[in-house]
């Protein structure tokens, strides 16, 4: 009894001891217990002791040591050197001032003002084609002491640049002895820059640097003379010229009442050779009057600048590209004038909107379907605005594109009247040309073809419309083919031109649809022709430039 209490005792001794030390432990290892709700102290720790990324130390670091530099390290440095500093702006401020001071007093005026207008010019252009840049021509200077100086060419054009010796204006003069220089004074020419552009040779020095580098002549030139000394004298004193009024030259045109298409097409001459209404010289009040007649005649509508005026028969929309021409290039070559720019956009505006948007075209009214004789004069209307920096609708052109390929055989290499016609020679040029001026490259074969048989042909001696647009094309090809063309188209005009009487200056009507503008129209298409060295300056080749066949 009593063993079995000791034992029951012991039992319960031990059962006490065993739950004591298992209180002991869970004191002791509080972690082993799992309260819901709560971090244990372990994972608290572990937490606590977490280093940060090594990106996170690198960027601080670097914060750190951006702010030691801005903040203390540069401006000890600027403070350092801030003499040196001082010294080399205040060098160059003067050095700069002594050599304007230097320009403004050893230069002459025009040299002086030439390198002004270089350094202030704003070169913008809406069109990168049309970007002004400076390109090689040729003008008489001092070609010895030049080549003495053993410099590249293109010191040399600077050098030449600076040449103010005067040259006599032998373009402007109606009399033989006027244009009698020796032949080797044409060739004495050494490169200088002047600006490109469509009307860029119509300067002196860029009319008499064109016709040595492209074909032209004494003899050429005289004829040019002589037939603006012609025009100028049966101009009309309202600044007009009348297709019926030839004084007594004999040849009148038909077209009695189509003033402004007569207008144009003898103010075109006078603008080529590079005379304007701000020029002062022999012909500034002929170009200024007929500019005159031209605005004042000019009907404004909603619909742009009508041009047409009292045109007969089928000659509305030509007389309006013609006299667009004029507006246009007479608005290029004196861009201050701002009223004359207006009436170019105006006239564009009239052109765009006269298009048969349909087959893209021109013809004898706004809105009719086109043929290529009337849209070639509206395509040289819209180059000559967009030389201007007269804005040109790109539907327009684009539309243009569209009518030519409805007219062109041989994939592009010949030109028929209107859409299903065959080709012609005169239509032929006409496509070509607009085809070169629309964005056609030299390489294209179609274009190599139409170019090889124009040239083929020749100049016609009884078609001078044809022979005025192949002429510009065949400038603007260059090479051995305008060379050969040249020749032959040059002296014809100058051997058939009239020397004495009434008529000296002018033409014979000879081109078969001549008798409509008669005397005055052969004229002027004849003038125009012989100016292509230096009216519109080549599209594929720089003067430099020598053209590879």
């Amino acid at each position: 009894m009593t063993d079995g209490l000791h034992t029951s005792d012991h039992l319960l001794g031990t059962a006490v001891e065993e739950r004591k030390c298992t209180d002991f432990d869970v004191a002791a290892e509080p972690t082993s217990v799992s309260v819901p709700g709560q971090v244990s102290t372990r994972r608290r720790q572990r937490g606590r002791r977490r280093k940060p990324p090594a990106w996170a130390r690198k960027t601080a670091q670097g914060i750190a040591e951006a702010r030691l530099f801005l903040g203390e390290t540069l401006p000890a440095w600027i403070l350092s050197i801030r003499r040196e500093l001082t010294t080399s702006a205040v060098s160059f401020v003067v050095h700069f001032a002594v050599g304007l001071l230097l320009a403004a007093l050893l230069l002459p005026a025009t040299a002086r003002d030439e390198v002004l207008f270089l350094i202030g010019a704003d070169f913008q252009n809406e069109l990168p084609e049309q970007q002004i840049q400076l390109v090689e021509l040729t003008e008489v200077v001092q070609p010895e002491v030049i080549q003495d100086l053993g410099v590249n060419s293109t010191m040399q054009q600077v050098l030449a640049g600076l040449e103010t010796t005067p040259i006599e204006h032998l373009m402007d003069s109606a009399s033989a002895q006027g244009i009698t220089l020796p032949p080797e004074a044409l060739t004495d020419i050494s490169e200088v820059p002047f600006k490109l552009g469509n009307f860029g040779g119509r300067s002196e020095a860029g009319r008499r640097a064109a016709i040595r580098k492209f074909g032209g002549s004494a003899e050429s030139e005289q004829s040019v003379t002589s037939g603006l000394a012609w025009l100028k004298s049966i101009q009309r004193t309202d600044g007009s010229w009348n297709f019926a009024d030839v004084g007594d030259a004999g040849q009148p045109g038909m077209l009695n009442t189509t003033d402004m298409g007569a207008t144009s097409l003898a103010l075109l001459c006078f603008l080529g050779a590079g005379h304007t209404h701000e020029t002062v010289g022999e012909y500034q009040e002929t170009v200024r009057s007929a500019l005159a007649y031209l605005a004042k005649n000019a009907q404004l509508t909603s619909s742009g600048a009508d041009l047409q005026g009292n045109a007969q028969g089928n000659a509305g929309m030509y007389v309006q590209g013609i006299a667009s021409i004029c507006i246009c290039e007479a608005s290029a070559m004196t861009p201050d004038d701002k009223s004359l720019k207006r009436l170019a956009s105006e006239a564009v505006k009239f052109i765009e909107r006269a298009q048969q948007k349909v087959g893209g075209g021109w013809r004898y009214r706004p809105g009719d379907p086109g043929d290529t004789s009337v849209v070639g004069w509206q395509v040289l209307a819209l180059q000559s605005a967009k030389a201007g920096r007269v804005k040109v609708q790109a539907d327009t052109l684009q539309d243009v594109r569209r009518f030519l390929d409805s007219v062109e055989s041989g994939d592009g290499a010949f030109y028929g009247y209107m859409p299903d016609e065959p080709p012609r020679n005169s239509m032929t040029a006409v496509g070509l040309l607009c085809r070169m001026y629309l964005g056609w490259k030299r390489d294209r074969p179609a274009l190599k073809t139409g170019v090889e048989h124009l040239a083929g042909i020749g100049p016609s001696r009884e078609d001078i419309y044809y022979d005025y647009y192949a002429t510009q094309v065949l400038h603007h090809w260059g090479g051995p083919l305008w060379d050969q063309w040249n020749l032959k188209m040059r002296e014809q005009l100058v051997e058939s031109q009239i020397k004495e009487g009434p008529g000296a200056g002018s033409w014979d009507v000879t081109d078969p649809h001549g008798y409509a503008g008669g005397r005055i129209y052969q004229t002027a298409l004849s003038l125009l022709t012989l100016e292509v060295y230096y009216r519109h300056l080549p599209i594929y080749r720089r003067f430099d430039d020598k053209v590879a066949e």
